[in-house]
């Protein structure tokens, strides 16, 4: 791959497109008949790439970097064809829950969302085979493609899209290279760092980031926290969406299980423990003697960036550090996370109060003011406790990161809320928003379509847009960052608009 100064190209961003959500009729087969915001997200997204495909911006070409959650692969659902022959083996687990995160069952459900998403590929394509280029960084939801047949089954559905024949060996090399993949980040020195955003939020975060693989089975990878939750209760449950749970309590959820009726709630609950025990069972597999091979995948893909992103050791650790600590790292945090601790904590406390009026320690005069306190107390801690409050961890986390990495715009998405925010007058951090709701079964759409586009001016300086796009009317600038050069001395300035003699290459080979 060629190596271009980041003022060589424009930039647009954008993440959250959520591909695939709606392929989950394995476990949720009433939405077989509801598929039809596939056309949607298709023609408005593949509208986009068409205005900034033919529009380029004092004549530069365009680097589209997706950061994160492209693709659902982890969130979709699909039974396995019959007849084909699977290098892994199906499990159980494939076979109740849909083809699960094996490296053959990844590519998979990767052709299976070109296919759905026939339109936005071959827009794609286009894009890339106009001469723009394209980076894609790896969020939580399509943490699968972490897997090399993954990787490969994307590029084979784009340039089986293309208009070139694929024999043409040449032009299909040049296609190839304008595409690159990123296991964490993307980073251009002192000017943009990109990543997805999820290993800040504890229930979202990995591990072994750049190996996420199962320490008791290498051939597939390690659920996190909410990756669970969702494959195994979200999905096979009608009355629940992954999205809005942000300030849901343990209260609302004991509501919604009332809701569903005697066999209903039975039927939620056996879903609720079975998930807590793999929860259980994740964190346990992660204390075994194999998670020590699994960290020096991790360890060996650190190097690698290092070497590309020309960052010391030292500097990625120090990154690392910032993530949260993974809901499945301890074991106390899975309980307190689904607020099993205060229902625990519930129930002993009501043992102790009978077995002190049974030893007559405590006159049972005084139980029912006790028991209706213990109650009060229950219901109040169950609608203040939050599930999720990610948005101040990637903010606080995009802060950090500037002091360790300098760069004037820290780029993220995960939370599915745009902004633009000075974090300091050298570095604006930017959150990309989302464009597709997890709504498969009232496609109600409401995600804001929002996209950041940086631009170098005819003097070299950077200017950034955060927009979001309506096909009819075009993008519109929600925010705007333009800061004159005075804010940084001479070397952040030069290192900003990328013209210091020491830029270090910003393309990382897909094996990295």
């Amino acid at each position: 791959m060629t190596s271009l100064p980041p003022e060589a190209s424009n930039y647009l961003l954008f993440s959250d497109v959520h591909l695939g959500a709606d392929l989950v009729q394995h476990s949720r087969p009433w939405t077989a008949s509801r598929l039809l915001a596939a056309h949607r997200i298709d023609e408005t997204l593949g509208s986009m790439l068409d205005h900034y495909r033919e529009h380029r911006e004092d004549g530069r070409l365009w680097r589209v970097v997706i950061a994160g959650d492209f693709i659902d692969l982890v969130g979709m659902s699909i039974s396995a064809t019959p007849g084909v022959t699977w290098r892994t083996p199906l499990s159980e687990d494939d076979q109740t829950h849909g083809l699960g995160s094996a490296e053959d069952h990844a590519a998979f459900k990767m052709h299976a969302v070109a296919d759905r998403h026939d339109l936005l590929f071959r827009k794609l394509a286009s894009f890339v085979e106009a001469g723009h280029s394209l980076v894609f960084v790896r969020g939580n939801h399509d943490v699968e493609m972490y897997w090399d047949s993954a990787q490969r089954a994307f590029l084979d559905a784009l340039i089986n899209r293309a208009s070139f024949s694929v024999d043409d060996t040449a032009t299909r090399e040049q296609f190839e290279s304008r595409i690159e993949f990123q296991h964490w980040f993307f980073y251009v020195r002192g000017f943009l760092y990109v990543e997805h955003g999820h290993q800040y939020d504890a229930t979202c975060a990995y591990h072994h980031l750049l190996s996420p693989r199962s320490p008791r089975d290498p051939r597939r990878i390690s659920y996190s926290f909410s990756d669970i939750l969702l494959r195994y209760v979200v999905r096979p449950t009608r009355e629940l969406s992954p999205e809005g749970h942000e300030n849901d309590s343990m209260f609302d959820f004991i509501r919604l299980a009332f809701s569903l009726g005697l066999n209903g709630c039975a039927k939620l609950g056996y879903r609720f423990f079975s998930a807590v025990g793999r929860m259980v069972a994740t964190w346990r597999d992660h204390l075994s003697e194999h998670t020590s091979q699994i960290k020096a995948e991790h360890d060996r893909q650190m190097t690698l960036i290092s070497n590309v992103f020309r960052l010391s050791a030292d500097n990625l650790k120090a990154m690392t550090l910032l993530w949260a600590t993974p809901v499945t790292g301890k074991f106390f945090s899975i309980f307190r996370t689904v607020f099993l601790d205060g229902l625990a904590g519930g129930l002993v406390a009501c043992g102790v109060f009978a077995l002190l009026a049974v030893l007559h320690v405590l006159p049972w005069m005084w139980l029912p003011p006790v028991l209706i306190a213990l109650v009060v107390s229950i219901v109040v801690y169950m609608k203040l406790s939050k599930v999720l409050e990610p948005h101040a961890a990637l903010r606080l986390g995009a802060k950090r990161l500037a002091e360790l990495v300098p760069a004037r715009y820290v780029v993220m998405g995960h939370t599915h809320k745009p902004m633009m925010e000075k974090l300091s007058p050298a570095t604006t951090y930017v959150n990309l928003g989302n464009w597709t709701n997890d709504t498969v079964d009232d496609q109600v759409s409401g995600a804001p379509c929002t996209h950041l586009v940086i631009r170098h001016g005819d003097g070299g300086e950077p200017e950034a847009r955060l927009c979001d796009w309506d096909g009819q009317r075009g993008p519109r600038v929600l925010h705007r960052d333009a800061r004159a050069s005075a804010v940084v001395d001479g070397s952040e300035a030069a290192a900003v608009r990328g013209i210091a003699a020491s830029q270090e290459p910003s393309v990382q080979p897909r094996s990295a």
